[in-house]
This record gives C-alpha cells, structure tokens and sequence, in this order.
C-alpha cells in the first residue's frame, strides 16, 4: 500500500531526517545552498511546501552526499526515477537521454536493460567535459549530452 503524498506523519518524518541531515552535525549546508538544492531537486524552496514523493527525492540526494548508501541498485530503471520528477523545462531532453540510455545498455558488459547513470554521465565527461550529475545539469546541456548519446549509439551501432 502506497504512502499519501500529503500523509502529514510521513511528511514530518521525512522533512525530520532530512534536517537532521543538512544540519551543521551533517552537511552544514548554509541557508542559500540549501535552498538551491531544493530549488533544482523539486522546485520548491522549502521542506513544508514538498509532497512525500519529492521529500523522498530530497532524502535520497542528501544521503548521497552525506556517503551513505544509496537505494537503487546499479543499471536498474529505479536509478533514473529523478527524470520524471524533473522540472518541466528539462524533462523532454531527461526523458530522450533514458531513452537513449535504454539502447546503451546493450553496449555494457555484461549487458543491461538501461545503462547506469554513472555510465551516461561517463559518456557526457568524455565528449563534452561535463562533470554535473545529470539531474542538475541546464536544459542547454541536457540537449548537448543527447547530442553526444546519440553519436555515441550511431558509433556502436545500436
């Protein structure tokens, strides 16, 4: 059974974690940092503004950067969710670049169903120098790694 996204005590938990998280015991991101991350993850500049689902967004990055273990598993569908939570301005190139990603899976060793994340992002590094996780990279940039996977599929042959 799916959690509500405005269940008020899962929100308060979540929202609970994170600050903990972010907090001068954690990250110690300061107050414009930390709106900026939220502003790029889920477009809103605060916790309370968020639903479930995008509280979860926020939680998984800030586990990431605080090194600790990350939920999706390597070469899943579940490591690219973050595309379809994306601002509207950045989902069309997001949504072409899974796609493509979907075709580069076949490239790996051993083969996947979708490549991994790290392995685009490897990829966009080595033809374009682009060091930004995909999900906060701008709309100009999303166009130019689609560019790139596109060569890169023509190349292979896939």
């Amino acid at each position: 059974m799916a959690i509500p996204a405005w269940n008020p005590d899962a929100r308060k938990a979540r929202i609970k974690i994170i600050k903990t998280l972010v907090g001068p015991k954690g990250l110690a991101l300061d107050d414009g940092t930390y709106r900026a991350m939220l502003g790029t993850l889920v477009g809103k500049s605060s916790l309370t503004d968020c639903s479930v689902v995008q509280l979860d967004k926020v939680l998984a990055h800030v586990k990431r950067q605080a090194g600790q273990p990350a939920k999706p598993e390597r070469g899943s569908a579940d490591e690219w969710r973050f595309v379809f939570g994306l601002v509207p301005d950045r989902q069309p190139h997001a949504r072409k670049i899974y796609r493509l990603a979907e075709r580069c899976g076949r490239l790996m060793t051993p083969p996947h169903v979708v490549a991994t994340k790290g392995y685009i992002e490897g990829i966009a590094h080595q033809m374009l120098q682009c060091d930004t996780a995909l999900e906060f990279c701008d709309p100009d940039m999303l166009h130019k790694i689609v560019q790139a996977l596109e060569i890169h599929c023509k190349r292979h042959g896939v």
